[in-house]
C-alpha cells in the first residue's frame, strides 16, 4: 500500500508519498545538482571524463577491465575485475595504474574507491592507496574500505597501452557496451560468490508536497546487504530549517527498517551540511580531502538499535 504520511507544521498541511514520478524525481536530482553546480562553481562537473579499460587476449576477448567516472575533479573506480585464471599476477594493478594516467591526463587530481573486505583492501594499498575509513554496518562480519591515492604524471610501473606481453594480452581503450557487460557481470559474480543473494533490496523515493500538491522536497535511497544506502536530500529554500529533512529522513529509516536493515550508509560534501547528518544520529567514519580545496566529503553510518 503506497505511503501517504501527513502532518501540519506552523499551520500549514503537508504530505510524504513514496510514489512519486519520474519527473518529480527528476525535478529533485536537478535541484541538487544545480546546487552542487553552484556551490562548486561548475566544478562539480569537471573533468566530465569517463574512462574504461580492457584487458583482452588476442582473439579480443575480454579477461579483465577497469571503469571510472570523474565528479569534482576526482577519478571514482566503480568497477574492477580480472577473469579468475588471471588473478594474482599483476594485471589488476596495471588497469588501475593505466586508468589512472588517464584520468591525471584528463584533470583528476586524486582516485578513490570502495571495496569490500573479500576484495581488494589489502591489494589497493600495494599500488600506493592510502585508506580513508572502514564501514562496519553490514551482516556477517562484512566490511567496505575506501581510499583514496593522490594523482601524479609519475609513469613508473604504467604499463604502455596496446602492446601486447609474453601472454599475448593487451590493455586497450578500445571498448564497447558488450565489454562493459562482460566487466559488470564478471565482478557481480565475484560479489555473489561472497554474499550470496543479500545484495538484493529496494529502492526508496520519496517525495513532500504542500497542500496544493507542489512539490517541495525529494529523498532517493536503496538498499543492499541489509543495509539503506543514502543517494540525496533536497528541500526546497523557503522550507529549510523548519525540521522537514528530518521527516524524510525518518520515513526512510522506517521503511528501511520494515524490509530488514540495521544500518545506513551515506556521503556528504561538506557544503551540503554533514552536521544535519550527526544531528540525525550518524557517525564519520572518514573523510576524504582529495578535491578542490576547501571542500571534503564526509563518509557516514548510522546503526541502527535492534530493538
Amino acid at each position: 500500500m503506497p505511503l501517504n504520511t501527513t502532518f501540519d507544521l506552523d499551520g500549514q498541511p503537508f504530505s510524504i508519498r513514496d510514489d512519486p514520478t519520474v519527473e518529480e524525481m527528476d525535478r529533485v536530482q536537478n535541484a541538487i545538482e544545480e546546487e552542487k553546480r553552484i556551490q562548486t562553481r561548475g566544478e562539480i562537473d569537471q573533468p566530465g571524463i569517463e574512462i574504461a579499460l580492457a584487458l583482452k587476449d588476442s582473439r579480443g576477448n575480454v579477461q579483465g577491465g577497469v571503469i571510472a567516472s570523474s565528479v569534482f575533479r576526482v577519478m571514482h573506480l566503480e568497477v574492477l575485475w580480472v577473469s579468475d585464471d588471471l588473478r594474482g599476477k599483476g594485471y589488476g594493478g596495471q588497469l588501475v595504474l593505466a586508468a589512472e594516467q588517464i584520468g591525471f591526463a584528463g584533470g583528476c587530481y586524486t582516485a578513490q574507491t570502495w571495496t569490500f573486505s573479500f576484495q581488494g583492501p589489502k591489494f589497493y594499498p600495494t599500488i600506493g592507496y592510502q585508506p580513508l575509513g572502514i564501514y562496519d554496518g553490514y551482516p556477517g562480519g562484512i566490511t567496505e574500505h575506501v581510499f583514496m591515492k593522490r594523482l601524479s604524471s609519475d609513469q613508473a610501473n604504467c604499463r604502455e597501452l596496446g602492446i601486447p606481453d609474453a601472454q599475448g594480452l593487451i590493455l586497450t581503450t578500445d571498448v564497447n557496451e558488450e565489454d562493459k557487460k562482460i566487466m559488470h557481470a564478471g565482478l557481480h559474480r565475484h560479489v555473489k560468490l561472497n554474499i550470496g543473494d543479500g545484495d538484493k533490496g529496494i529502492k526508496i523515493r520519496l517525495v513532500l508536497k504542500d497542500q496544493a500538491g507542489g512539490l517541495i522536497g525529494g529523498l532517493s535511497a536503496w538498499t543492499t546487504l541489509s543495509n539503506v544506502i543514502f543517494d540525496h536530500i533536497w528541500i526546497a529554500e523557503g522550507f529549510r530549517r523548519k525540521g522537514l529533512g528530518r521527516r524524510l529522513m525518518l520515513e526512510m529509516e522506517g521503511i528501511a527498517r520494515e524490509n530488514g536493515c540495521i544500518a545506513s550508509q551515506a556521503y556528504c560534501f561538506s557544503f551540503l551540511a554533514p552536521g544535519f547528518f550527526e544531528k540525525m544520529g550518524y557517525s564519520v567514519l572518514g573523510v576524504s580531502n582529495g578535491y578542490p580545496p576547501p571542500v571534503e566529503e564526509f563518509y557516514l553510518i548510522k546503526k541502527y538499535s535492534q530493538e
